[in-house]
């Protein structure tokens, strides 16, 4: 029998939002917060993790080993790096880099990881889903790439870097090393983010209202990509 989906999401806000849309909700024993229920058609399991990339590795590693999982879809919040996103627009990852991974002493690439990998690719027929759903829903939205690293980019300036280096739409923290650890232990996974172009300058106050507002709009995303995943398959 085809194993659940699972659904992840760095911050509360995200999760909470997926919570809210998901049938029969139980809360789980579980390192993180997990949740079991519904959603779109579809048996899922909800998890939490925290930020960064040391968390997202760890939770996807512990989802798959207790959940055995069939597919996957991490959602979340990015810094917008692309001139086209304005603030909320959706990015659909088809691959994510480890921007801060440094290993060019040693003859690598920027973003090359010990295992000889750069670009980790999210799956493409998942990628499919969301886009197929983004135009139905009527969100902007574009294909791109993903540069996770292990702290938040607030300077303009290493931003144009890590977009004149990778040529990435957006950056967080949780990305590549998700889409890597899912990948290892084979099971599908699609990345989605919310953009911002605010967060290093916004009122706090100002981002929590704008995070769980796209949180919602990330929920409604994934939960129409799921009602429709079937005639994808």
């Amino acid at each position: 029998m085809e194993g659940p989906i699972l659904l992840l999401a760095a911050e509360g806000e995200e999760a909470e939002a997926v919570l809210a849309r998901m049938g029969r909700a139980e809360r789980l024993e579980a390192p993180w917060p997990a949740f079991a229920g519904e959603l779109g058609g579809h048996e899922v399991r909800l998890l939490e993790s925290g930020i960064g990339k040391a968390a997202a590795g760890a939770v996807v590693g512990w989802a798959v080993a207790r959940y055995a999982p069939s597919r996957a879809v991490w959602l979340g919040v990015a810094g917008s790096l692309n001139p086209e996103l304005s603030n909320g627009d959706v990015l659909i990852a088809d691959d994510a880099v480890q921007w801060d991974m440094d290993l060019t002493p040693l003859g690598r690439e920027p973003g090359e990881l010990d295992s000889g990998e750069r670009f980790v690719p999210a799956d493409p027929v998942l990628a499919g889903a969301l886009h197929a759903s983004a135009q139905r829903l009527g969100y902007h939205h574009v294909r791109g790439r993903v540069a996770s690293g292990d702290k938040f980019v607030a300077d303009p300036e290493t931003a144009r870097w890590i977009r004149a280096t990778f040529a990435a739409d957006a950056v967080e923290m949780e990305g590549a090393a998700a889409l890597w650890a899912a990948r290892k232990l084979g099971v599908p996974m699609a990345l989605v983010r919310a953009v911002t172009d605010a967060a290093d300058t916004a009122a706090p106050g100002a981002f929590e209202a704008f995070l769980v507002e796209v949180s919602q709009k990330l929920a409604a995303l994934v939960e129409d990509t799921l009602a429709h995943l079937d005639r994808v398959d």
